[in-house]
């Protein structure tokens, strides 16, 4: 009897914890306007959401039929604020193509403007 009951405590535990678990996460994305700071270079008081380094793929934000969004692009930046001497690099984003960003572990910051980052 101790035996059964025993068995009946560990395949309800093993259920529940079977039924707690979740679906696997979907890759982040960042996006589609604002600054994020990278998370190897954090500034105190600039950003306020941050991305890692890596290599992302950049797509043009979406928008509603017959709108279209302004053409996205984005900005490495060495330092903030994110404009002029401190953007190391820039790119755009285009609507039928893929193109990609490596955001470097010495980057501070990446400014995204209508772009959304998904992990590549």
């Amino acid at each position: 009897m101790k035996v059964a009951v025993a068995a009946m405590v560990i395949g309800g535990t093993v259920a529940g914890v079977c039924a707690l678990a979740g679906p696997a996460a979907a890759a982040p994305s960042y996006g589609s306007n604002g600054v994020f700071g990278v998370t190897t270079q954090p500034r105190g008081g600039w950003s306020t959401t941050f991305i890692p380094p890596g290599r992302y793929r950049v797509d043009q934000s979406p928008s509603m039929q017959p709108y279209q969004s302004p053409p996205g692009y984005w900005f490495r930046c060495r330092d903030y604020p994110c404009v002029g001497g401190n953007i190391i690099a820039t790119g755009d984003a285009l609507r039928d193509t893929p193109t990609f960003v490596d955001v470097l572990p010495s980057d501070v910051a990446v400014s995204l403007h209508n772009v959304t980052l998904t992990p590549a």
